[in-house]
């Protein structure tokens, strides 16, 4: 695989300028693309929801951990990286999927984005539930966890 280049095709621009946790479900933010990308967003804005692929450009943290608590909680269990969210990945990629609130040339606004303002966009694609994204779902009691403790805040 030596040799593959990706090239963004947009940047997101919001209020969050540094890493760290936030309400990330309600902010508002919008993916700017290149102009030469306008084009391939035709028939985008019928979709309520899409998948949106970012390169994580700023992390600094090592590549090679390979087992994390969840959220630096030690409350939680030592899980693979590949079973969580967290940003220490043998690859920084960026994976969510928004709520299409609207779109204006070629910006998209979306609800939901869980990265900071500058983040270069590797690729964006339809949500479609009934046929390839997944509806029916199991997750691990920590979740549950993580779920209580944000409802208390």
């Amino acid at each position: 695989m030596a040799g593959h280049v990706v090239r963004p095709i947009g940047e997101v621009r919001n209020d969050i300028k540094e890493r760290g946790w936030q309400e990330w479900h309600d902010v508002v933010s919008e993916i700017h693309l290149d102009s030469r990308y306008a084009q391939g967003i035709k028939g985008l804005s019928d979709f309520s929801h899409i998948i949106v692929l970012c390169w994580m450009h700023q992390l600094d943290e090592p590549r090679n951990t390979l087992q994390v608590h969840p959220q630096r909680r030690p409350d939680l269990p030592l899980v693979g990286v590949f079973a969580t969210r967290a940003p220490v990945r043998p690859n920084p990629l960026g994976v969510t999927v928004v709520e299409l609130l609207e779109q204006e040339g070629a910006v998209l606004k979306v609800l939901g984005l869980d990265v900071i303002d500058g983040t270069p966009v590797l690729d964006i694609k339809p949500f479609i539930p009934e046929r390839f994204d997944m509806t029916k779902v199991r997750t691990p009691d920590w979740i549950n966890k993580l779920r209580h403790r944000q409802a208390e805040n």
